[in-house]
């Protein structure tokens, strides 16, 4: 069961990592090699990117390519660092890679700055009712029996609150208009970075974190994904409205993804519905 503190930090997952490719990418524009940047940016405060930086480091003292590293670093990565940092160094384009992971993480990270921020209020009236619910013990002489359950109730909040929090970040997070967001953003990025449609909108639905909506997308081959425009493959899926379904025809008509699905997502995360 996860503690308070541990749990408050697993949700600051992405700007760890916008942190690290952010750095990466600074040190290959000045012209650093990937182990003298990997190596020079030194140890990252999360265990879990730094568990990722040892990995890429190890390899490429070895002389590994960053592609072999991602497609065999197993769970260090995510399915959209693995597309985009692959995609990076065959096509030549591995700074705007980075760049686009950084900006990815950071708007990831945004989202969960809004979720923190819709947690404060409970998770401070729980702590609130550790105090306030013992209160006629401590009305009616019982001192010790007060102080015991206050004591209890805040190491209680303090070493099993974490499996709250997520919860709650998980309950926020599934609600429809943060489903979008997710998608529309994560679609942007994977086309921006010059994916294949049907692999962008995979990745897309992955990262919308929506059972329903990654059963409607794996329901359908990469010829369906492909042969009809983006309004016609969405029409049905769960969760789309139809601003998304409009935004999603002029990205499709005008290739400008950023103008529209990018800015979309910004209105939902900013509680447009």
């Amino acid at each position: 069961m996860p503690s308070f503190v541990s749990a408050y930090r697993a949700l600051d997952d992405g700007r760890h990592r916008e942190e690290f490719y952010r750095m990466w990418r600074a040190a290959v524009h000045a012209g650093l090699t990937n182990e003298h940047a990997l190596r020079t940016m030194g140890a990252r405060g999360a265990p879990h990117v730094e568990v990722m930086r040892d990995w890429l480091l190890d390899g490429a003292r070895r002389g590994q390519r960053v592609t072999y590293l991602v497609r065999t670093g197993g769970k260090r990565f995510e399915p959209m660092e693995r597309a985009l940092l692959v995609l990076g160094e065959e096509t030549g384009t591995f700074e705007e890679a980075l760049h686009l992971l950084a900006q990815f993480y950071q708007s990831k990270h945004r989202l969960i700055l809004w979720i923190k921020k819709q947690m404060a209020y409970p998770m401070f009236t729980a702590l609130c009712m550790v105090f306030i619910a013992p209160f006629p013990l401590l009305y009616f002489g019982h001192t010790a029996a007060y102080i015991g359950f206050v004591t209890t109730g805040c190491i209680a909040w303090v070493t099993s609150g974490g499996s709250f929090l997520i919860m709650m970040a998980e309950r926020y997070g599934k609600r429809p208009p943060l489903v979008r967001a997710r998608f529309a953003r994560a679609l942007a990025t994977g086309v921006e970075a010059g994916l294949p449609l049907p692999r962008a909108i995979r990745l897309a639905a992955e990262a919308a974190a929506d059972p329903e909506l990654s059963a409607f997308v794996n329901a359908r081959d990469e010829h369906q994904l492909a042969a009809g425009g983006l309004q016609e493959t969405f029409a049905s899926a769960p969760h789309m409205t139809a601003d998304l379904i409009g935004a999603l025809a002029v990205a499709d008509r005008t290739g400008d993804f950023s103008t529209t699905l990018r800015k979309l997502a910004e209105l939902y995360e900013d509680g447009f519905r």
